[in-house]
């Protein structure tokens, strides 16, 4: 496309040129992950008019939705309004592993739902899963029939106790993983012996954790990590995964400035190549990763922009985004052993058409075919797209959908909220909440009173949700249907640890609070909810009260 601004929404390569493919859907900060050849998702721009504080900024609704494409129809929009305990919060990551599991993820939630907000559709719906690590998520890949992501540690988070080095020496600093898996549909991964969906990830190279730190430097001087690997969109055929970090916007107090951090897997086998080490030069030095959502101002940045790192399939070398304070785009080709095969401006030399703005995202989905995408900077307000070839014409795509035939997709249905909040299943012997969804079978939005009830016409206790403030503070919210004493008793190994005190409370909804002490931590939480004219001293299950235990 030539000169002029670009309408807001998807545009599709047939091979010969682009075309708009859709006009709804689009985002300043969106991504794309896809589930099949003519099936993806779309992290997106929220539609106005959803927002629920007097003032609406600029951005405030990028990022905070999410659209299900198959064909050439926009099957599904999901969405929450602003301002809300379940409000969605910006994401930053996508990836699909096959069309009935996809995860989305970004920034941590706001209470009382605390840690890091995702989004999984499991084929028949979206639930939002808040795991219990309080660390925002950067990036997402599929690689080897598992997702990956990337993590920021923030100089404000907290860790949990599974978040230490196995090993560790007492004393020495915290080395928190900056990688961590999340368990396809379907299946279950060990964490330290203990079945969970997610698990943290520590990598090892000739005796050393990664990523290495320069000398006196903390973790969270490091930004956040993106992910990108060399196979199919959905992960297959990949044989290497490469993760890369900025230093963040600010220098810690009491911390030394960190570097450029690219880390790569090839067969299962992680190295660190940026730097060669801790305190090593950089054949990149002066250069930071860059990409469409950055602020290369160097003072807000806290993790690379999406698309900052491209893995060149067939090949140990991936392009970087990179800049470097000038005034044109540049790429490096960077090879697993850490050497710089290039550096390339962009436009080239000669080419006289000025700047074209800063490198953005880019990605290879073959050898000698990657394309760039630059983003706004100083005086050039919109970007521009470059391709790498090798010399041979492109085909034309032959596929219904992408060959610009078609009318363009302008229907966006109704949103459709979170049908589910639950906590990903914690550790047995760090968390206490393990409240899973409702099986497949499920309709939406039906209630399930416990097994032991299923004769009673109408449960006393709906809508059950818990989150962990600080990790310390646990807090479930509920609904009573009727007036109730109500307790909370933590476990461990059937001693009473902690608990609150026997309420009497009103039926609507309520909330109870229970601080845990982390030295007395229980394996077991028993809710007891007992309708008026039930024993209000007795414990355990009754046939007129509702109990839930982990």
């Amino acid at each position: 496309m030539q000169g002029g601004v670009v309408p807001p929404g998807l545009y599709a390569y047939d091979g010969v040129g682009w075309h708009q493919l859709s006009s709804v859907c689009g985002g300043a900060k969106g991504r794309i992950a896809w589930a099949g050849p003519d099936e993806f998702w779309t992290i997106s721009d929220q539609r106005p008019g959803q927002i629920t504080s007097t003032e609406q900024n600029k951005g405030d609704l990028e990022a905070l939705s999410l659209c299900h494409f198959q064909g050439d129809t926009v099957v599904g929009s999901y969405a929450m309004p602003l301002g809300e305990p379940d409000s969605y919060v910006e994401m930053d990551a996508a990836a699909c592993l096959s069309a009935e599991d996809c995860w989305f993820a970004g920034q941590d939630g706001e209470p009382p739902n605390i840690g890091s907000f995702h989004l999984h559709w499991n084929g028949s719906e979206v639930s939002a899963v808040y795991d219990s690590s309080d660390h925002v998520v950067t990036g997402m890949a599929s690689f080897n029939g598992k997702f990956y992501e990337g993590l920021a540690v923030g100089s404000e988070d907290s860790y949990l106790p599974e978040e230490e080095e196995p090993g560790r020496p007492q004393g020495s600093p915290l080395h928190p993983p900056v990688i961590r898996t999340i368990a396809p549909a379907g299946g279950t991964q060990l964490c330290a012996g203990i079945q969970n969906g997610f698990c943290n990830v520590f990598l090892f190279s000739a005796g050393q954790t990664l990523p290495v730190y320069p000398e006196r430097t903390l973790p969270d001087a490091l930004g956040g990590f993106y992910l990108a690997s060399d196979g199919s969109p959905l992960g297959t055929g990949a044989t290497q995964l490469w993760a890369g970090a900025d230093p963040a916007g600010r220098t810690p107090t009491g911390s030394g400035p960190a570097k450029v951090t690219v880390l790569h897997d090839s067969k299962g086998s992680w190295t660190q190549v940026l730097p060669e080490s801790g305190n090593g030069v950089s054949p990149l030095s002066g250069y930071i990763l860059s990409g469409a959502t950055s602020d290369v101002s160097g003072t807000e940045r806290a993790e690379p922009g999406s698309g900052s790192i491209a893995p060149v399939p067939g090949t140990e070398s991936a392009w970087l985004s990179l800049t470097g304070g000038v005034d044109v785009a540049q790429v490096a080709l960077l090879e697993a052993d850490g050497s710089v095969a290039t550096v390339d401006n962009l436009p080239e030399t000669g080419e006289d058409v000025g700047f074209r703005g800063t490198a953005g995202p880019i990605a290879c989905p073959a050898l000698n075919d990657c394309w760039m995408a630059t983003d706004s900077s100083g005086s050039v307000t919109g970007g521009w797209l470059f391709h790498l070839t090798g010399g041979a014409p492109v085909a034309p795509n032959t596929d219904p959908l992408f060959d610009g035939e078609d009318p363009t997709i302008a229907y966006r249905p109704r949103d459709g909220g979170v049908l589910v909040v639950y906590p990903d299943g914690f550790a047995e012997d760090d968390s206490l909440i393990n409240q899973q969804p409702p099986p497949a079978s499920t309709a939406p939005n039906e209630e399930l009173a416990p097994a032991s009830k299923a004769k009673k016409a109408k449960p006393l206790v709906k809508r059950i949700k818990s989150a962990f403030l600080h990790h310390r503070v646990l807090v479930i919210s509920f609904t009573l249907t009727a007036r109730a004493h109500v307790q909370l008793i933590a476990r461990d190994k059937g001693r009473i640890v902690a608990k609150t005190r026997d309420e009497l409370l009103r039926a609507g909804s309520n909330r109870l609070s229970l601080t845990l002490d982390p030295a007395r931590w229980p394996t077991k939480l028993q809710f007891e909810a007992k309708p008026i004219g039930a024993s209000a001293g007795s414990e355990g299950t009754s046939s007129s009260g509702d109990t839930i235990g982990t």
